[in-house]
């Protein structure tokens, strides 16, 4: 075990940044022998060692590598240098005496609605801006209409609606579009089969419901995991050539974080072996897919104005309405976006984006009111600090202490 518990934080920009940090939890565990439950982190300049906003969600519970700690910084950090050799700055981490720490006015939460039978039918996510209800089931209410599942058919910002925002800015609840919604993955494209030669294999789930995996809250974010519902494919192994017959599920990690007024979504396939014949020798047992999402949204935003960055390959998309009281939605990913459809089979209030491929999709939904200006702007600032340069975390190394503390403000700090 080393001789001091720390983390090193790296922050990758050329100015001050404050925010939040996500680092796997199982390597930090393992080395310091300490458990969620005893974990408090400080920031080492407070000699105080007073507790910062931390918390370790189970992603997967069938994934213990999947765990992660989660915390926000209480003071904005310096940058690091451009090899990461000299660190930001450090966190401590302690064993706390069993007592936790009080929840704070505004701390995120859900809730998960269960049916009759005992199913998971939405999730509502909650913080001091957002209330935001996800559907799990493709319909949501009992009738003919079943294409609703996997989307947030209700984002409300500051206690009004977004996604109809022209009958909510005159407080009208009733008579708004019931067709609303967001965030939908309507379909999945993965590598199709070489005969008959297809560059696609679709698997539509816009009307397939969703199982809860797990849940989690507490100071730092409300964070909700579920699981499609299985799926065939027939993958080839790029080794020998040969067709495997896969069961699979799509994952999706939907984060709101305290204060935000945007969703964090991680995705990701789970592929298992059909039998033993379909076993990829070298393989685990459950391996990850690449796969690409098209995401579908009917937002009722009125004359829009469309922006996308100059880039070869778009890493954010923004659309702002025109019309008071102004709203717009920005999303943003690391895997690109191949394609924006607006208006989509011409209609002005749908939307589809198709990401390119990938095992690993996090993507960002950030909704807005009350900005005709500068709402792409927050959009493409946000890819920046949260997608494309996150701040880090590793744990502090031994062989590299004297040289980082010596030529730091923290020599003072240790022990």
């Amino acid at each position: 075990m080393p001789s001091v518990r720390l983390l090193s934080l790296f922050n990758p920009s050329n100015y001050w940044r404050g925010g939040y940090v996500t680092v796997p939890w199982q390597p930090i565990a393992q080395v310091f022998q300490i458990s969620p439950a005893e974990l408090i982190l400080s920031d080492l300049r407070d000699l105080s060692h007073t507790p910062i906003n931390a918390q370790v969600d189970r992603i997967d519970p069938d994934d213990p590598t999947r765990d992660t700690l989660v915390f926000c910084l209480p003071k904005a950090i310096p940058p690091s240098s451009e090899d990461d050799i000299l660190a930001s700055s450090f966190v401590r981490l302690d064993r706390g005496r069993g007592k936790p720490m009080p929840p704070e006015l505004g701390e995120p939460f859900l809730e998960v609605v269960y049916g009759a039978m005992g199913e998971a039918r939405g999730v509502r996510l909650v913080n001091s801006r957002l209330i935001v209800w996800f559907n799990l089931i493709p319909t949501p209410e009992d009738d003919k209409r079943n294409w609703f599942s996997g989307s947030a058919t209700s984002v409300q910002l500051d206690h009004q609606e977004v996604l109809d925002p022209f009958l909510a800015a005159k407080g009208e609840w009733l008579g708004q579009d019931p067709e609303k919604r967001c965030m939908q993955v309507a379909e999945l494209l993965l590598p199709g089969p070489p005969h008959p030669k297809s560059p696609y294999y679709e698997v539509y789930l816009f009307n397939h419901s969703y199982r809860l995996v797990s849940q989690s809250s507490g100071p730092v974010r409300a964070s909700v995991t579920i699981a499609s519902e299985p799926f065939d494919y027939i993958g080839i192994d790029p080794n020998t050539g040969i067709n495997h017959h896969l069961v699979c599920e799509l994952y999706r990690v939907i984060s709101l974080y305290a204060g935000a007024d945007y969703l964090v979504e991680e995705l990701f396939i789970k592929a298992k072996p059909k039998g033993e014949e379909d076993k990829i020798i070298g393989e685990l047992e459950v391996v990850n897919l690449s796969f690409a999402v098209r995401y579908f949204a009917h937002m009722n935003m009125g004359l829009t104005e469309d922006i996308e960055p100059v880039f070869p390959m778009p890493d954010w998309y923004a659309v702002g309405s025109a019309i008071p009281p102004y709203p717009a939605y920005g999303l943003a990913t690391n895997v690109h976006i191949d394609t924006v459809t607006h208006p989509h089979e011409g209609n002005t209030s749908y939307f589809s984006w198709q990401l390119l491929p990938g095992k690993y999709v996090k993507c960002l939904h950030m909704f807005m009111r009350g900005q005709p200006q500068g709402f792409d702007t927050r959009v493409g600032h946000a890819w920046y600090e949260l997608i494309y340069k996150p701040l880090k975390a590793e744990i502090y190394r031994d062989d590299y202490v004297v040289k980082m503390l010596t030529t730091s403000n923290f020599a003072t700090a240790v022990g």
